[in-house]
């Protein structure tokens, strides 16, 4: 069994008790050996004085030299005492720095993360511990992409998208340009984003506008049930096929996107596939206030292509209706 160990002053690996024990040997070993080397020279130099301060002197140099060395080891383990403490001021004050940064944010769930991953990286299995340091990885790396008041994540993100709605307080604009996806707006996902809408509806006020996009217009038929659904929980709905839109605003990118509180953008990218590739979300107004005023001219736009006045009031097609007649 190896001895005990002690920490190492500067903070670095443990050295054995026994350490210590060796260097006071080696002290001991130089005084002796000094006072020895002086013994022999006053006795070879000087032989014909007899008399004890032959003695005294190797004795009294062999002292000093003890004594010296004790001073010099004193004046190491001083500096390293120094170091020590200047590294742990500094840590004080970079850990004052951060609970002032923290305190801030005292009614946020800061606190609360920093408490409960010191938990959790010291209980359960390694797999637990990767999985957690991974997810504060990825936490500090998305608020740090945030600090540039953009950040962009692989597919599709409907976290982002139910936390954004939550956090909505006057407005919704979104658009969709894909063909009608009926797996999405029956999935899970979506009747989550349909409810948290309609809480912000009635709870908050948020307007919320909604504008289908489709290649022809015979695929407006199809959007029918979905409006209808959204209408009723409160969101002003509209449709209007791209073939029917003026060609300046044909021109120009046609991507899925929301627009929240006219102060942030949820942008959706889909790669040569039409397969969603990428989420942005982006709170630099330069490039939110064009796609607003993508938004304004598409929805003024589906307003004055209705026919009747009242955009996208699509009925349900039953057999052997006709898509094409009036009122559709």
């Amino acid at each position: 069994m190896s001895a005990p160990t002690s920490p190492h002053p500067r903070g670095g690996p443990a050295r054995p008790d026994n350490d210590s024990a060796r260097r006071l040997t080696v002290k001991l070993l130089v005084t002796v050996v000094v006072g020895g080397v002086v013994y022999v020279l006053t006795n070879v130099l000087l032989p014909q004085d007899e008399g004890p301060w032959q003695l005294v002197l190797s004795v009294l140099c062999g002292g000093t030299v003890l004594i010296v060395q004790f001073m010099a080891s004193f004046v190491n383990q001083l500096s390293e005492l120094r170091d020590v403490v200047e590294k742990r001021f500094a840590d004080i004050g970079e850990a004052t720095k951060l609970f002032n940064e923290v305190e801030k944010l005292r009614g946020d769930g800061v606190p609360r993360l920093a408490e409960h991953a010191t938990k959790v990286v010291s209980t359960g299995p390694d797999i637990l511990h990767e999985f957690a340091h991974e997810e504060i990885n990825r936490l500090a790396a998305q608020m740090e992409d945030l600090t540039n008041l953009m950040a962009e994540t692989p597919g599709e993100n409907h976290d982002w998208l139910m936390t954004l709605t939550k956090c909505t307080r006057t407005s919704i604009d979104a658009i969709s340009t894909t063909v009608v996806d009926e797996g999405f707006w029956s999935s899970e996902p979506a009747s989550r984003y349909l409810t948290a809408q309609r809480e912000a509806i009635l709870e908050r006020g948020v307007t919320v506008r909604r504008l289908f996009i489709v290649r022809a217009a015979q695929e407006r038929s199809a959007l029918a049930p979905i409006c209808a659904e959204q209408r009723d929980i409160g969101i002003d709905v509209r449709v209007v096929a791209l073939e029917s839109l003026p060609a300046h605003l044909r021109r120009g990118r046609m991507i899925d996107f929301i627009v929240f509180d006219g102060a942030l953008s949820y942008e959706i990218h889909a790669d040569q596939l039409s397969v969603n590739s990428s989420t942005t979300v982006n709170a630099r107004a330069d490039e939110v206030q064009p796609v607003i005023r993508r938004f304004n001219q598409l929805w003024d736009a589906a307003a004055e292509i209705s026919p009747n006045g009242s955009p996208d009031s699509l009925p349900v097609l039953t057999p052997g209706s006709d898509p094409d007649a009036d009122g559709a």
